[in-house]
């Protein structure tokens, strides 16, 4: 039962109140496993929660890869419900109904109809919202429930759900102490959301054994970027980056359901990783759901997601700021790249800078348990100023942390340290104010939300 000190809220309680009880009944932040969360949901009578189920796992490119799906399958007439994390500012962006955050009054209700058939079990928060995400999906009967896995796939509580499809972004270093060192652990536990009988598109370019042996062992034969389906821009842009600033347009070749080659041409660049927008479309072409090219060119115009490579603009000093979550060595790799799409330099800086390329000011704060020195390593040859900070947490690193882990790496390196990501944010902002500079926000989901809820940020 709930101990007094962790008494449910009302069901009428505010969702803030909710989430600070559900952030403290289970005695730890994570726990993997489906045993409690099988038992709760039998009680709640969940089963599928949408005719069709698509499940996403991966290291990177998740949250990115159900916005393309959730992008087209609204343009293309269907009801849809989107779960994904974490969140930046608020709790409602990770439920989306029809593109849209969740009513806070019917999180609410979810919430207390599983407490209230809970105990005796103990659910981590993610394991409890997770339910709330599915029931409402069930409520609001959705044709289409896409789902975020949070960590790895064998035991999240997403694999709770048989999906329709099952989608592997990539496989990169991240979570090791959880999910096992190396890609190879790391792909065997991502490899646990494959069915038999259900498609797996595989978006990982050099595909750990583990995966595919797994696949193999359920007779699946994956469906691999690359081999099987591709993104064709123009021949001097490489298609390993997204958003492609000198071109325009850009092809999608894949594999229709029945085997044979289904194409859409003439489409628009979003601004997401062309690889998970491909992975997105190779899913929907295995259902037989891929739309014609006109419907995909309304739904992929524009198309974007707060905190990837999101741009907007400090009103106050009116520098470009490019807000990104990378958070472990692959996604800094994969933001080098798209900084060098938008600013090409050497990979070596010279000391000349032609006149149009901006100073590109970074502003870094980070987990602990990170690879903060990979990270930076990665990101080093196009970064001019390190304005080093920290958040608030119990697994954050501290300022003077990262600070000592920076320089040691990057010796030559000019290095600010600050106590804040804000006061780190503006001294970026408004050094040198006749400089010709870029602010990058990059480390962690945390390090955008604190930046992102700026007023002054366009």
């Amino acid at each position: 039962m709930s101990s007094p000190q962790h008494l449910a809220p009302r069901s009428d309680a505010s969702l803030d109140a909710w989430l600070t009880y559900i952030s403290q009944i289970h005695p730890r932040e994570i726990e993997l496993g489906l045993e409690r969360l099988s038992r709760v949901a039998q009680r709640l009578g969940l089963a599928k929660p949408a005719p069709v189920v698509i499940t996403v796992a991966g290291t990177n490119g998740k949250g990115s890869t159900v916005k393309t799906l959730e992008a087209v399958l609204m343009e293309s007439g269907y009801s849809t419900g989107a779960y994904t994390s974490p969140h930046i500012l608020r709790f409602n962006e990770r439920i989306r109904l029809q593109g849209e955050e969740a009513a806070d009054e019917d999180i609410v209700a979810c919430f207390a109809r599983i407490e209230a058939v809970r105990e005796p079990e103990s659910l981590s928060y993610f394991e409890f919202t997770t339910l709330a995400a599915l029931l409402l999906f069930a409520d609001k009967c959705v044709d289409f429930a896409l789902l975020e896995v949070g960590l790895g796939g064998r035991l999240d509580a997403v694999n709770l759900i048989d999906p329709d499809c099952c989608i592997i972004t990539n496989i990169a270093l991240d979570h090791e102490d959880w999910l096992g060192k190396g890609r190879e652990n790391i792909g065997a536990e991502k490899a646990g959301i494959l069915r038999a009988a259900t498609p797996f598109v595989f978006c990982d370019r050099d595909p750990p054994a583990s995966v595919l042996a797994h696949a193999a062992s359920l007779g699946l034969t994956p469906i691999a970027i690359g081999a099987d389906f591709s993104a064709h821009v123009s021949a001097h842009v490489s298609t390993h980056v997204s958003p492609v600033e000198s071109a325009d347009q850009w092809s999608f070749k894949g594999q229709a359901r029945n085997g044979g080659l289904i194409t859409r041409d003439a489409l628009p660049i979003p601004n997401l990783f062309l690889d998970n927008v491909v992975g997105a479309l190779q899913g929907l072409a295995c259902l037989d759901l891929l739309p014609a090219e006109e419907i995909l060119r309304r739904a992929l115009n524009d198309l974007g997601l707060v905190g990837r490579f999101e741009k907007r603009r400090d009103l106050t000093t009116g520098r470009r700021v490019i807000l990104d979550a990378a958070h472990n060595v692959a996604a800094a790799e994969l933001l080098a790249r798209r900084l060098k799409t938008l600013f090409p330099v050497a990979d070596i800086r010279s000391q000349a800078k032609a006149e149009s390329t901006p100073t590109i000011r970074l502003v870094l704060a980070a987990m602990s348990d990170k690879n903060i020195e990979d990270i930076v390593r990665a990101l080093d040859p196009l970064v001019d100023i390190w304005y080093i900070a920290a958040f608030e947490g119990a697994r954050a690193a501290g300022a003077r942390e990262i600070h000592t882990r920076v320089s040691t790496t990057l010796p030559k390196a000019m290095i600010r340290p600050f106590d804040s990501v804000l006061s780190a944010y503006r001294a970026a902002c408004s050094d040198q104010p006749d400089e010709h500079a870029m602010i990058v926000v990059t480390g962690s989901f945390h390090t955008l939300a604190e930046v992102a809820a700026l007023p002054d940020l366009d």
